[in-house]
């Protein structure tokens, strides 16, 4: 297997040389909110360590990002959405306890929003990294804003026989409307042209994933992971989650993508948050505090 090491290690530096980002750049995000944007609990972690801690119970966290540039903000997920806020009990997605994540909102993307001052309509930019529910749910509180989602992304998540809507069943709006308004991104994309936000292709989790680089003049290098990788067992040990079952290609684009995340984190010093892993969710600095 050291062949296959050697090969990921190579197209994985390919990647990072041909970015064209600089480590000098002095260029820097003014100021970045941590969001709750949900809980989860769910009775098997080895869904995402495969053979390893079956049938531990284990809960996960579930953030979104604000980032404040000069005088515009983008955020970086939308979450769970609001709706699960009003639901005593939580949500199932599939009603089924023995399998599904249960998730809960303490407080809704909206109000936390308020909290800090910042109405929807002053987002510039939604950047998701998939479009699995507890990323997208929030989407059309932000009806105007574009979203800036991989093409692959968004091929794959309106194919033709794909529902393309995933929703509590209670919450009459669809998490993602297909006329809501995107900008359709091609691997990577310096999203305020100055390299202090960089949306970087990860793919792997789904055809079009995509992580967040962020840098700070205070705090440094950010790297939010989205869900290419969910718990920091999985990153150490290089584990692909759940999917044991997923093509060939597709665990390889896995390992390629935290191949790319590892090079990204040295090149740059870059802390690498973990969205899912709940006990080094709850040590970062949560709204309306925020990192510069």
């Amino acid at each position: 297997m050291k062949w296959v090491s050697t090969i990921i290690a190579a197209i994985a530096a390919l990647f990072l040389c041909g970015s064209g980002w600089a480590q000098s750049t002095t260029k820097s995000a003014d100021r970045l909110y941590v969001l709750d944007c949900g809980q989860g609990h769910a009775p098997d972690e080895s869904r995402w360590t495969v053979g390893v801690n079956v049938g531990k119970p284990i809960d996960i966290s579930d953030s979104c990002f604000l980032i404040k540039h000069g005088g515009d903000y983008f955020l970086w997920d939308t979450g769970i959405s609001d709706a699960v806020a009003a639901m005593p009990d939580g949500w199932l997605p599939t009603n089924n306890p023995a399998t599904d994540i249960h998730w809960s909102r303490g407080k809704t993307l909206e109000s936390q929003l308020a909290a800090i001052r910042v109405k929807p309509a002053d987002i510039k930019y939604i950047g998701v990294s998939h479009t699995h529910p507890d990323h997208i749910g929030n989407a059309e509180l932000f009806p105007q804003v574009p979203v800036l989602i991989q093409k692959a992304e968004y091929n794959s998540y309106f194919a033709p026989g794909k529902p393309g809507i995933l929703k509590p069943p209670s919450d009459p709006r669809p998490t993602f409307l297909k006329d809501h308004p995107v900008n359709l991104v091609q691997e990577d994309l310096d999203v305020f042209g100055d390299g202090s936000v960089m949306i970087v292709s990860t793919p792997g989790h789904t055809p079009g994933h995509q992580s967040c680089l962020v840098h700070l003049s205070k705090t440094g290098w950010i790297l939010l992971s989205g869900d290419a990788v969910h718990l920091r067992d999985n990153w150490n040990n290089r584990r692909i989650p759940y999917f044991a079952t997923m093509p060939a290609e597709q665990k390889l684009q896995t390992l390629l993508s935290m191949q790319r995340m590892a090079d990204l984190i040295s090149f740059y010093h870059a802390q690498l948050w973990i969205n899912h892993e709940k006990a080094e969710t709850d040590k970062l600095r949560h709204a309306p505090a925020f990192y510069e």
